[in-house]
């Protein structure tokens, strides 16, 4: 009887699916994009959309049969699921094709460069900028070798503007691969940026004409920095360029790390807070403008008048902000909520943030891969989830209160939205960041009514007076609000234990995660909800019993990483800081300040031409000059080479990696274990994908 009840309750349970299949369309379309991004090799477009085409006919041909039997429901469910998955692997080998780009195949060390400036993004203190430009001509290399597009720092960038066609004499390499095999791979995320080599300028551009390229936002984000640096101090005057343009290269280091270890980083990128914020904004004063005007307010619908000229308000901050996926999925929810407005309809379902993410999939399917879009989304939904499952009740007991009960019923929705929002997107950042801010709740309940009551409404104010040259008044106000914001942080960032810090988790942790998460917020019912839950304690299970590798190389061969025991160490605190940092964090080792090979507590032996670790039963040796090359082979069963080193000289009896692999194949990683070495490489991880 149990066990019939049990089955029982589970095909009831799955029958009341059927109302939600909507909400897995995007699920389906994101799961073959997911394929298409884990494959090993670049797969054939033709073939993929031949396959597209066959289940297409077999879907229509189950859809025209005359019978509806349960066999039937679930065969043209399962065509149905599948079609969906080939078209999001055809949408994301189209995107390869239409969006990616050549990439640089060996560093120059010396090129003269030709191009037209696209953007540019001021950096911090003197640093200069860094200077996106297209229609590259690179002398000596051929059209077809050419990126699109190439990024170059410049330190003397006096006069540089949008639209300029320059020339300059720059060093240009390939952008860097991931730092380890799985770890974030800055190359193929500038390869759907179209930026195919990366550098810096010898010296300042020459200017070769003024191109007539349509620049008109790249040239009023130019003249906000300007008005913003004419207004407000350094220490501010960064963040209120972030917030406004969306460029965040002015704003200190020390500046990010407090924002980002006190939880408040999401509100340095322009994402749903804050194109719904100057959405709220617009709408507000908008139909309170109209409504004081009695003639206006008795013969048009100024409600409706209001929503639309603040969901075009809300297009023109999105686009000024550069458009990044979150605020894209913002943008497309808020005009969902405007036209629910429109049409006076409920504007928060479910149904509206699958219809974004399908938004987003179609037009940007390697926005998948992204952090952006895995927290946003998850946030977003688990908050939609909660807040429609206790509406009915918060409306009842909210409409009926006074001001008191509202004020603390609204500090109470931050608190809440803190929580779950912290927490859905906690796992995400645990996985990308290896990190995640304790005190983010409590710093957020503090910061997020400051910005959606000061600083927002005094950005949008100050964009609007602008052009009339009165934006000194609610500048100076935004920066009063920036400022106290930033005390926030520091204050959040300070406690001891603020940050908890973890290594690196495999993929197959983000896998469980994410079908746990997804399982969690579309199932309706609790037996579905709690097999998710199940697929979350799984991946963190995973993640906990997760190897961790015992030795590393960068991609030049030049500096190694080794960890031994509790502590880490590398070869040179000099070269490669920002590669020896991204190590030291996806070994967990955030809060740690690596040692070198040459202390005195250094299990590594080192002289002036090479360096030996013994451990775990095996001999590893470092060689840095060619003439320690045969007598480290004869004592090493893993030779690590930033020379050259001919296989002959080594002869068949260890395991040799020399400066030809590491340059060719990216970083390695290497595991010892049982008096075995087992090593992988970045290469090895990506396969033959266009953005290797």
């Amino acid at each position: 009887m149990a066990a019939a009840r049990f089955w029982q309750g589970w095909e009831q349970e799955i029958k009341a699916q059927k109302e939600r299949l909507f909400l897995w369309i995007p699920v389906a379309f994101a799961a073959g994009i997911a394929i298409y991004f884990a494959l090993p090799f670049e797969p054939s477009l033709l073939a993929a959309g031949l396959l597209l085409a066959l289940l297409a006919g077999a879907g229509f041909k189950l859809y025209s049969r005359q019978f509806r039997n349960r066999i039937w429901f679930f065969n043209y469910l399962a065509c149905m699921a599948i079609i969906l998955a080939v078209s999001g692997f055809c949408a994301a080998s189209l995107e390869t094709a239409w969006r990616g780009t050549p990439v640089l195949e060996k560093p120059l060390k010396f090129a003269n460069v030709e191009a037209t400036i696209e953007s540019i993004e001021k950096l911090e203190g003197k640093r200069g900028s860094r200077v996106v430009m297209k229609d590259v001509a690179i002398e000596e290399l051929l059209r077809d070798k050419t990126p699109r597009k190439i990024r170059l720092t410049f330190r003397k960038d006096e006069g540089l503007k949008a639209g300029m066609r320059i020339k300059t004499l720059g060093s240009l390499d390939a952008p860097s691969h991931a730092v380890l095999p799985g770890a974030y791979d800055f190359r193929r995320h500038l390869f759907f940026e179209g930026i195919g080599a990366v550098g810096f300028s010898y010296k300042a551009a020459t200017l070769l004409k003024e191109d007539n390229a349509f620049v008109f936002f790249e040239t009023m984000r130019a003249y906000i920095h300007s008005v913003i640096g004419q207004n407000a101090g350094k220490v501010s005057a960064g963040i209120m360029g972030a917030l406004i343009t969306g460029e965040r290269g002015e704003i200190a280091k020390a500046d990010n790390d407090a924002m980002r270890n006190s939880g408040l980083y999401h509100l340095l990128s322009i994402s749903g807070s804050h194109v719904a914020m100057v959405t709220g904004v617009l709408f507000f004063f908008l139909r309170l403008g109209m409504a004081a005007i009695p003639w206006l307010a008795i013969r048009y619908p100024i409600k409706k008048i209001a929503a639309v000229m603040a969901m075009l308000g809300a297009g023109f901050y999105v686009v000024l902000a550069g458009a990044d996926v979150p605020a894209i999925r913002a943008l497309i929810m808020t005009a969902l909520v405007m036209m629910a407005i429109l049409l006076d309809r409920s504007p928060l379902s479910l149904r509206l943030i699958a219809f974004a993410a399908m938004m987003v999939l179609v037009f940007v399917p390697h926005a998948l891969v992204g952090v952006s879009f895995q927290m946003s989304f998850s946030a977003v939904a688990a908050l939609i989830c909660f807040f429609e499952y206790i509406r009915v009740w918060w409306i009842k007991i909210y409409s009926s209160g006074g001001f008191a009960r509202k004020t603390v019923m609204y500090l109470a929705a931050i608190g809440l939205t803190s929580i779950i929002a912290g927490g859905m997107t906690g796992f995400f950042s645990l996985y990308h960041f290896q990190s995640f801010a304790v005190y983010g709740v409590l710093s957020n309940m503090l910061a997020v009514p400051l910005t959606a009551f000061v600083i927002m409404p005094a950005a949008v104010l100050a964009m609007i007076m602008m052009p009339f040259g009165m934006a000194a008044w609610p500048l100076k106000i935004m920066e009063w609000g920036v400022l106290k914001m930033l005390t926030i942080a520091y204050w959040a960032a300070g406690f001891k234990g603020a940050v908890i810090h973890v290594h690196q988790w495999p993929l197959s942790t983000l896998v469980l995660l994410s079908m746990g998460i997804v399982l969690f917020l579309l199932w309706g019912g609790w037996r579905g909800k709690g097999v998710a839950l199940s697929f979350v304690v799984l991946g963190l299970v995973v993640a906990g019993f997760a190897k961790l590798p015992d030795i590393m190389v960068s991609g030049t061969g030049k500096l190694v990483g080794m960890r031994a025991g509790d502590d880490f160490y590398i070869s040179s605190a000099r070269k490669e800081k920002f590669t020896s940092e991204n190590w030291a964090r996806l070994l967990g080792y955030a809060d740690k300040k690596p040692s070198g090979f040459y202390g005195v507590d250094s299990p590594v032996r080192c002289d002036d031409y090479a360096c030996r670790w013994e451990g775990k039963g095996v001999h590893v040796s470092f060689v840095k000059k060619e003439q320690a090359v045969q007598e480290e082979c004869a004592w090493a069963q893993l030779v690590l080479a930033s020379v050259p080193v001919p296989r002959k000289t080594c002869g068949e009896g260890g395991m040799v990696y020399d400066l030809f692999d590491f340059k060719r194949d990216g970083a390695h990683a290497f595991y010892v274990g049982g008096a075995a070495v087992r090593g992988e490489s970045v290469g090895d991880y990506l396969g033959g994908r266009p953005w290797r």
